[in-house]
């Protein structure tokens, strides 16, 4: 019963837009990663109990415009033993950090991290299920074009000695060493039918997902509006934000010039989260994005848009 609630909350959050959006200007927002993303669906009972129930961390002198409930910072996976060589990559092998109680049922204890650089503009990752077999989209990409030979972005992970020795990851754009994708924010869950991951992003210049209802292109990253992606039959109703018949987990990023007050580049990545199953998404002011899904593999591909615009198509077909 315990799990079937829990189920139906998730689903429920997932498939029907929330249309409260919570201001998270405050510094409680800064940093913290939401425990209870479903406080404010239809069926759920978040209270301070609630929270620690899921062994997290309650801050009683915040309301939901912030972050009263969130993850401790040490919830994560930890590095078994080195590196593997695959083809044009490397392979992580990670376990879940038993110091932390799951928030949620039927935690992945093992897991493995896969790093491919598929062409010169285009790298992926891929953390799954080491002992299990689990759904993945079944329309394969098209094959790799073989060895990079001057590849546009870096793989980085490291392990913090300071936090459990958490592992986190990034991805950067070599030629100047930006860093484009961050997960040292934490966040990292992988549950049979939960699974997040959150990134700092280096602009707050987001645009894509869908298909929801927007008033502008442009996201605001300064609202913890949730809005969900899984195809859904209903006429379109601009007061509202509900999910509708498309579904496209890609988003696009202009960067920013560092510390020039969000002033855009001129360069810009994309990044495709391949896995059909519901998802949410929402952003942090950090800024930050937040990526959930009930079900498969979290599959990412980061595309080079600057000189390559046919890099999406490259993969896809």
């Amino acid at each position: 019963m315990m799990i079937s609630s829990y189920i139906i909350t998730i689903i429920s959050l997932m498939i029907v837009t929330i249309p409260v959006t919570r201001q998270s200007s405050s510094v409680a927002g800064l940093g913290r990663i939401d425990c209870y993303p479903d406080a404010e669906a239809k069926y759920s009972n978040f209270s301070k109990e609630a929270c620690l129930a899921r062994h997290c961390l309650f801050d009683d002198t915040v309301n939901l415009t912030g972050i009263p409930c969130y993850f401790q910072p040490n919830y994560g996976y930890l590095l078994q033993g080195n590196e593997e060589q695959i083809e044009n990559g490397k392979r992580l092998r990670l376990k879940r950090n038993q110091a932390v109680t799951s928030p949620f049922p039927e935690p992945i204890e093992n897991v493995i991290l896969d790093v491919q650089y598929y062409t010169d503009d285009i790298i992926r990752f891929k953390l799954y299920d080491a002992d299990h077999q689990r759904y993945e989209v079944p329309i394969p990409l098209k094959a790799s074009t073989g060895q990079t030979t001057s590849a546009q972005y870096e793989f980085i992970y490291s392990s913090d000695s300071s936090n459990d020795n958490i592992l986190s990851f990034a991805i950067k754009r070599r030629v100047n060493q930006t860093t484009l994708f961050d997960t040292s924010i934490g966040g990292l869950v992988l549950n049979n039918q939960f699974l997040q991951i959150v990134s700092r992003l280096q602009s707050p210049h987001v645009y894509g997902f869908g298909e929801n209802n927007h008033l502008t292109l442009k996201h605001n990253v300064s609202t913890r509006q949730i809005w969900g992606i899984f195809g859904r039959d209903q006429a379109t109703t601009w007061n509202t934000n509900a999910n509708h018949y498309g579904t496209h987990p890609f988003y696009l990023v202009m960067e920013q010039i560092p510390n020039s007050n969000e002033t855009p580049s001129g360069q810009m990545h994309g990044v495709l989260l391949l896995n059909s199953n519901a998802m949410d998404y929402s952003f942090g002011p950090d800024p930050s994005v937040t990526i959930r899904t009930i079900g498969g593999i979290l599959d990412f591909s980061f595309f080079w848009v600057l000189h390559r615009s046919k890099s999406f198509t490259n993969i896809l077909g």
